[in-house]
């Protein structure tokens, strides 16, 4: 995404935000989700500073991302301001039962310890415990992650394989077909992560993994693409289907690989690939 039509988008909507809403603390115009995600940018308030704490963790997770004029890669002042250094990003602490970040033991930034973070049974120290995926907030209290019924998630998606044929979905909206999780008509809001690979000979070849952040009444598109990356946006051709649930999801799949057919596969952050 170009930097140039990031600040035209940015200015224009905080115009009808302001508006909207005067005297509005800045951090509050920080978008969530970042449309920006996977674009080569860190966008969180680290790096180019339009999306708020962990909605670009992918992008700010990069030492070689662009992080503009910002504190650059593992600096965070996420958590109300507090200033920088300090949190860890990424989080040397995932998957070991500690939620580190500062609604837990406050060790790591929102948003990179999310497989310890979204289990109400991991040890939270004397942080604000566990949220339900919705009640830590970054940046000044822009919401990260999405909460249903305050739960652990349980909505997945195993695997499915997608032809090289580009035109097999041509009648539906963005060319994609809804990936209906097991577990619930929507998916939940929260972490997930994405396994994408190669089909050949009925084997899924050159898995590759990808940490996506769901967030309530979104519909998202996830395309895989012939260099392996996988695209996670919203996008707008997508309302043309029926929206989720209130306070759900929806996930649509595309193959964008013209070469080699490819299977996706979604499960809650955490969960092994064996689960598939």
């Amino acid at each position: 995404m170009h930097q140039s039509l990031k600040v035209t988008t940015v200015l224009f909507i905080g115009a009808i935000a302001g508006l909207a809403s005067l005297g509005t603390a800045a951090n509050a115009q920080l978008y969530n989700p970042c449309p920006y995600t996977n674009d080569g940018d860190c966008d969180e308030p680290n790096g180019l500073g339009y999306c708020a704490w962990g909605t670009d963790t992918a992008d700010c997770s990069n030492p070689n991302s662009n992080f503009g004029s910002g504190g650059g890669y593992g600096s965070s002042s996420a958590g109300g301001g507090s200033s920088g250094g300090g949190l860890m990003n990424p989080c040397p602490y995932t998957n070991d039962g500690d939620c580190d970040e500062p609604n837990g033991l406050g060790y790591c930034a929102w948003g990179t310890d999310t497989a310890d973070c979204s289990n109400p049974n991991s040890n939270y120290g004397s942080g604000s415990g566990y949220s339900g995926h919705g009640g830590s907030t970054a940046g000044g209290g822009a919401t990260t992650g999405g909460g249903a019924g305050g739960g652990a998630i349980s909505t997945y998606y195993p695997w499915r394989t997608f032809t090289r044929q580009m035109g097999q979905f041509a009648a539906q909206p963005a060319n994609s077909i809804p990936l209906s999780p097991n577990g619930g008509m929507y998916y939940q809001p929260g972490a997930y992560t994405v396994f994408t690979g190669i089909v050949r000979g009925g084997q899924i070849q050159n898995i590759q993994t990808f940490g996506i952040s769901v967030m309530p009444d979104q519909r998202y598109l996830a395309a895989a693409s012939s260099m392996g990356s996988l695209s996670f946006r919203t996008d707008a051709s997508l309302i043309m289907y029926s929206p989720p649930a209130p306070g759900m999801a929806m996930i649509y799949g595309r193959n964008d690989d013209i070469q080699n057919d490819r299977a996706i596969c979604i499960l809650p952050s955490g969960w092994p690939m064996s689960q598939c």
